[in-house]
């Protein structure tokens, strides 16, 4: 069994922050001590907003996570994030053989396709041990403990799960044109959603328009102004998730715009793009001087 003494709870402090609360976990072990927050910051992430190609959606905030993005925190630390991708079977016979911390996203509600991020610890009376990066006032349980038919129950068909190794290779970390790209992406999510708000829509539709087209802004970009202190701009983003969660409770289609005015949405994503541009001022200042330094 893997000895665990002396490594405390990292806890999500954010929405949807697991992930970054698991590498922060991981590296608890080594003795580095970090908040999943400091790691968002680090890596200017509040000031992003990726179009990601494959999945054909917007990613802000937390859900701005892979082994390339960890790496640009880790590297700076002498750690690589090590990335393998597995199925319930193989990653049982892992567990079995192998005590290394490691990372990886269960399914905790079998009603949703939506997986939470957990640390594996080790094995002990044929039970698995996984640390539940949680919310620090949540009830939810500290450790997620299965036997196997459990364990493979909770493991997605194929997927990903990394590890920490000792590294001194760093990637090079310069967010410049993710910044300016931001700025794009911002635009065309723009016309998409109001686009989308200007148009009667079903249930059906509003429902899988859900994390594709709303999360990203009203919960992600919330999460974000909220970590940066932009307080007007939270109370703004919460009053047009009010009026959007009202529409999601309606039985039949709905003009989204009766719900959400279209003013008030497009004044909100220009004051982000206003903070981001200020950010890119700057960002590009800190650069230039590491640059002389």
């Amino acid at each position: 069994m893997l000895s665990l003494k002396g490594i405390c709870m990292k806890f999500m402090t954010f929405n949807r922050s697991c992930s970054y609360a698991g590498i922060a976990n991981l590296l608890e072990e080594y003795g580095f001590h970090y908040e999943d927050y400091e790691i968002i910051k680090a890596l200017s992430i509040p000031y992003l907003f990726l179009y990601l190609q494959q999945e054909d959606c917007y990613a802000a905030g937390a859900m701005i996570q892979s082994q390339l993005w960890f790496n640009y925190f880790l590297n700076s630390l002498g750690f690589d994030f090590i990335e393998e991708r597995f199925n319930p079977q193989s990653a049982v016979k892992y567990f079995d053989k192998n005590e290394k911390r490691c990372m990886l996203g269960i399914v905790i509600n079998e009603n949703s396709n939506s997986k939470h991020t957990v640390v594996f610890e080790g094995k002990e009376n044929e039970k698995y041990r996984f640390l539940n990066p949680k919310r620090k006032d949540s009830i939810e349980p500290d450790h997620y403990v299965f036997n196997k038919d459990e364990l493979n129950k909770k493991l997605p068909p194929n997927f990903p799960m990394g590890y920490l190794a000792k590294n001194q290779k760093t990637v090079p970390f310069d967010v410049t044109d993710q910044l300016q790209n931001s700025l794009h992406n911002i635009d065309e999510y723009q016309n998409k959603i109001v686009e989308f708000c200007s148009k009667e829509q079903d249930t059906k539709t509003l429902i899988e328009a859900r994390d594709t087209l709303f999360a990203p802004l009203l919960l992600d970009v919330l999460a974000m102004m909220e970590l940066i202190g932009e307080i007007d701009l939270v109370t703004d983003i919460k009053n047009l998730r009010a009026g959007y969660m009202k529409a999601m409770k309606e039985t039949q289609a709905v003009l989204l715009s009766d719900y959400i005015a279209l003013e008030y949405l497009n004044d909100i994503i220009l004051r982000y793009k206003e903070i981001i541009l200020d950010y890119i001022v700057k960002y590009k200042t800190i650069l230039n001087i590491d640059k002389i330094m």
